[in-house]
């Protein structure tokens, strides 16, 4: 069921008429009118107001699924899911991995300075070779990280 059918069917289960949700809510009954026909969605704030009035959560209000039951309930918030629980594990893991990566860099960072500055030559090259190893692994690791939060959308 749309919006603007929950609203008439519920404005009517209140025993409202159009001009009186509308004097309730400090809006024109057109407003009502076009909310109902579907023309127009009122804001979130008047919306909330409009599920107050109407005695009934903001989540009904907006449901297009008739709740019958708890379960039916529990199943329409999407960030309870497994796969939602999988996905913010997965971001929190990409995260970590970006702020190792930030670390390394740093440190290779202030290692290149502290050779060309202090020693006045060169870094060796294995600390070159084991700086970028250790980068391509932390690229690659969160490149599979986001192949698996593809997998759980």
């Amino acid at each position: 069921m749309a919006l603007g059918e929950n609203i008439r069917k519920l404005r009517e289960e209140a025993q409202l008429t159009q001009q009186q949700l509308a004097e309730r809510l400090y809006v024109s009954r057109q407003t009502i009118s076009r909310w109902e026909s579907g023309t127009r969605c009122p804001d979130l704030i008047t919306a909330k107001k409009l599920a107050m009035e109407l005695q009934i959560s903001l989540d009904e209000l907006i449901s297009d699924e008739e709740i019958k039951n708890m379960e039916d309930m529990k199943s329409l918030y999407f960030w309870r899911r497994p796969q939602w629980e999988e996905r913010q594990r997965l971001k929190d893991c990409k995260d970590r991995l970006y702020r190792v990566l930030n670390v390394v860099g740093t440190i290779y960072l202030t290692i290149l300075i502290f050779f060309s500055y202090q020693l006045k030559e060169r870094p060796p090259i294995w600390c070159t070779i084991t700086g970028f190893g250790i980068v391509a692994v932390i690229w690659i690791l969160i490149c599979i990280v986001d192949k698996k939060m593809e997998g759980c959308i």
